[in-house]
């Protein structure tokens, strides 16, 4: 049986809160959900996850000291902006990413990637916020899919 996934539109209506609401929860990690394409989904598990949180207690969370590991506090963000003519081609890497990203599951950490395509200005912006570590194999990425694109005679 396949899970149950729900939009951002679908939440808004359950939870009877704002979708701008229901996308910073998601970015702040109060929602767990993921990107397929560019639409935020949420299973029906983390659903559950999310409104049993909400009923139970807060306990205080532990902001890093300076007694806390160096890497534990340092958050890096990275904009890559490339000039694309269509969405189409600026989409099928942002879904190359979000694969290469899902393929890594449990590398920790609160990383984040948004995706953004500007037509007036035909410009796609990809956003990464995260541990170095993370940030380090973003960039990668970005040298592979530029170095093969220059490899291509289209």
């Amino acid at each position: 049986m396949k899970p149950k996934l729900y939009s951002i539109a679908d939440l808004s209506g359950i939870l009877k809160l704002h979708p701008k609401t229901i996308l910073r929860f998601i970015h702040e990690g109060k929602i767990q959900a993921r990107k397929i394409g560019r639409s935020w989904m949420v299973s029906e598990e983390e659903l559950k996850n999310y409104c049993h949180a909400e009923l139970a207690e807060e306990s205080p969370k532990a902001a890093p000291t300076e007694s806390s590991p160096l890497e534990e506090r340092i958050s890096v963000s990275a904009v890559i902006e490339i000039r694309e003519q269509n969405s189409e081609e600026a989409s099928r890497i942002s879904n190359s990413l979000i694969a290469m990203l899902n393929s890594e599951k449990g590398s920790g950490g609160n990383n984040r990637f948004d995706f953004f395509y500007y037509p007036e200005i035909e410009k796609a912006k990809y956003l990464f916020y995260g541990n170095p570590e993370f940030i380090v194999r973003i960039l990668k990425m970005f040298e592979i899919i530029s170095s093969s694109k220059g490899e291509r005679n289209d």
